[in-house]
């Protein structure tokens, strides 16, 4: 069998792919395909970085998973499960999907490379890796959206981006040139599938008939009644995001070295908070970050498009000269305040 192993890179639509191959196995099965059973909580196969990761992450540890003893238990039960899934298939189902883009953003190390391909290839025959890569200056944005909704910080959006250029980045993922340097060494360049994270780039303009055409081998793809997930993860807007902020104050992501349980049940009220006016960084800060990861962009062009005319990601003169992070009024906190309260209310009468 064939395994189509998806591996992001994180902030590139990845919960709308999994959550519509999830919700839609019966028309997968029709086509010869499956999305794949690991052991997940949900569409997303994190358990597949747990397995092959050098050291225990934080959400591991969540699963139960608190020494290598546990995780070499655990690795086992995910490859019965993997076993178990394939042989209740119908035996035309030739193809399989597996997605998290915990695979690319939280491994780094070739050892870790290594242990993916070692593990999955004990179950399929051919295995392609696909990973879709988004600018760098979009991603830091949106990753910033995600700290802020999560609770993860409160950094200003320029000392987020102070962290995120240093030598002690907590997103390493985006450095591409040696991110994908280290696939290429474990899987082989002709394995591995990139493209950029962009509607100009994509089959019809979207993102889950892209994938379907790698998935399908074809520049036509049949979607014909497939539905997208109603999963929304889009961001929040910018007034929302300057008000999570000022909120980690008083109610952190982390309290006393647990997570905070006023914390994460304020979590589905605020992603529910408006999405618009869209968070916009300033025109100069953009320019910077993009020049920091240049010679890392060059590479990509000269490695996955040579004949690509420009940069792999082209400059942006329409850019807006001036940003909207950090800006609250007294009315942005009176409605967001409103909101939150609004829905917990909601919540509690159902």
């Amino acid at each position: 069998m064939k395994l189509i192993c998806h591996i992001g890179s994180p902030k590139t639509a990845s919960t709308l792919i999994q959550n519509s191959f999830e919700e839609n196995t019966s028309w997968l099965h029709d086509r010869g395909i499956a999305y794949g059973k690991v052991l997940a909580p949900d569409a997303n196969h994190i358990t597949l970085f747990f397995v092959c990761a050098k050291e225990l992450h934080d959400f591991a540890r969540d699963y139960g998973l608190n020494s290598q003893a546990d995780v070499a238990n655990f690795r086992r039960k995910v490859s019965e499960r993997i076993e178990q899934h394939k042989a209740n298939l119908p035996d035309h189902v030739n193809t399989m999907v597996m997605s998290s883009e915990n695979l690319m953003g939280n491994i780094h190390t070739l050892g870790e490379i290594r242990n993916l391909k070692e593990f999955l290839s004990q179950h399929f025959d051919e295995i392609q890796i696909v990973c879709y890569l988004r600018r760098q200056d979009d991603a830091l944005l949106s990753m910033y959206g995600e700290y802020m909704r999560r609770g993860f910080n409160r950094e200003t959006f320029n000392d987020f981006i102070k962290v995120c250029l240093s030598p002690d980045t907590p997103m390493p993922y985006l450095y591409y040139r040696r991110t994908l340097s280290k696939w290429i060494e474990i899987w082989g360049k002709k394995n591995i599938v990139v493209r950029r994270f962009s509607p100009v780039d994509f089959i019809q303009g979207n993102i889950l008939v892209d994938f379907m055409g790698i998935v399908q081998k074809t520049w036509e793809p049949d979607m014909e009644g497939f539905p997208p997930s109603p999963a929304d993860n889009r961001g929040l807007s910018a007034p929302a995001l300057e008000y999570l902020r000022r909120l980690h104050t008083d109610v952190p992501f982390i309290k006393n070295g647990q997570p905070n349980p006023q914390r994460t049940k304020l979590t589905p009220f605020i992603s529910a908070l408006p999405q618009r006016p869209r968070p916009i960084m300033p025109a100069d800060t953009a320019r910077m970050i993009m020049d920091h990861f240049i010679e890392a962009n060059r590479w990509l062009k000269n490695e996955f498009n040579p004949s690509l005319e420009g940069a792999f990601f082209p400059t942006r003169p329409d850019h807006p000269e001036f940003g909207n992070l950090g800006q609250l009024t007294i009315e942005d906190s009176i409605m967001l305040t409103g909101r939150l309260l609004s829905r917990i209310e909601i919540s509690q009468n159902d």
